[in-house]
Order: structure tokens, then sequence, then C-alpha cells
């Protein structure tokens, strides 16, 4: 196996961890909350990196649905992560408090709430739709059988079981409002459980993977039947 593809694999577990931890943001102080940010930042900077094989064949080949799908869901994801950055530099009270285009005003504040909600649910169907790379990667480090009974039958009852907890977790955390500028100031319960957050929030985006990876089937069940 590659060494370039392990440590993009690599890189793409520590992001999610990045970017949950992020969602915690009451669960940190400010200041490594922006840490986090700039990591992450640098760390989808690599990500493109180590991608630009997918970047030059752009222009090349025809747009199959899942091609146009693939597309649709990077572009989404680079404009929301580009808005999301720039309203947290925005925002930044400790790594660039005097940067000329500072502002903490709501609508500044309401964008990046948007932004980081809308880009876990992208970033959460950008994973479904390399879903079976991932497994075929895994498989081979751990020496499991892609068409075995554990991956056939029992990881995936229990990634749809937590997949439909991710639903109501988003339902039971009010998570919609957020995703249309409904909310003025998030509401955090500074109380809660750190692992019980984080694991609502990993159901919340396997939910995501889980809903890219049913957009996949409905258009391969589509394409062959008309065949």
């Amino acid at each position: 196996m590659r060494r370039k593809y392990q440590c993009q694999v690599l890189s793409d577990v520590i992001m999610l961890f990045i970017l949950l931890s992020l969602m915690g943001f009451h669960l940190w102080s400010e200041y490594i909350h922006e840490w986090l940010g700039t990591i992450l930042f640098l760390m989808v900077m690599l990500h493109v990196g180590l991608n630009t094989h997918w970047l030059q064949k752009l222009f090349q080949g025809e747009y199959c649905a899942f091609r146009i799908l693939q597309l649709s869901i990077n572009a989404l994801l680079l404009l929301l992560f580009l808005s999301a950055v720039i309203s947290g530099v925005m925002l930044s009270r400790h790594l660039l408090p005097d940067l000329v285009i500072h502002s903490s005003s709501d609508l500044v504040r309401k964008v990046h709430m948007a932004s980081v909600h809308w880009l876990q649910i992208i970033i959460a169907l950008h994973l479904g739709i390399h879903w079976r790379m991932l497994a075929n990667f895994f498989c081979k480090i751990w020496h499991i059988s892609p068409v075995s009974v554990l991956m056939t039958r029992i990881l995936p009852l229990i990634f749809s079981v937590i997949a439909v907890y991710g639903i109501y977790a988003f339902m039971q955390r009010e998570r919609l409002p957020y995703l249309f500028f409904q909310v003025d100031f998030a509401f955090f319960d500074f109380d809660e459980s750190m692992f019980l957050f984080y694991w609502d929030f990993f159901a919340i985006t396997l939910s995501g993977a889980y809903l890219s990876q049913i957009l996949i089937w409905l258009m391969t069940f589509r394409q062959r039947a008309r065949r």
C-alpha cells in the first residue's frame, strides 16, 4: 500500500477529530479553539496538496451522475470552508486580534455558526463518497476480508443504528436553526458530558455519510434500471 495514501487517511482521521473538537466550542477555551481552527486550515491545505491529481483531471473525461455529485460536494465544501475560515479570522480575539478585517458583529458570528454547521454536514457527505475506499483501506491494514460477515453484516448494522441515532441527536440538539441563520447566540451546556457531546456529533457525521451512500446507491440503481 502506498505510503502517500496511508498519510492521506491518517490526516483525514485527524481532521475529523479536530472538526469535532471545533464543534465543541464550549468544551475548550477560546484560545484552543482558535489554534485548532488554524491547525485544521493547515491540514486542509495538506489534504488539497495530496489530491492535486484530482484537480488536474477536472476537465478530462465525461461527467456521470456520480462525478457530478462528487464535484458538487467538493465545490460546496470549498465555499463553506472559505466562509468558515474568513469569518473565523474576523472573529479572532487571540491569534489575530489586530487584523484590519476584525469584526465581532452579529452577522459575522451568525455566518461563522452557519458555515461550520453546514461544513460538518458536507464533510460527512464527502466522507460517505469515499466510504468504500476507506473500508477497503482498513480491511487491508487490519487483515479483514471485505466479504466477511463482520464487513458485510455486523458493521453495516452497527453503523446504521448509529446513523439513525445521529438523526435523533441532530433534531434533539436543535441544529437545524443554525443552518438557516436563525440563532443569534449559541446555547452551550457547560455541564454536559464531553463524551456524550462528541458521541452525538460523531453520530450526526455518520448520518451524513450514510446519506451520501444512499444517494450513490440510488444513482447506481437508476443506471442499472436504464440498461
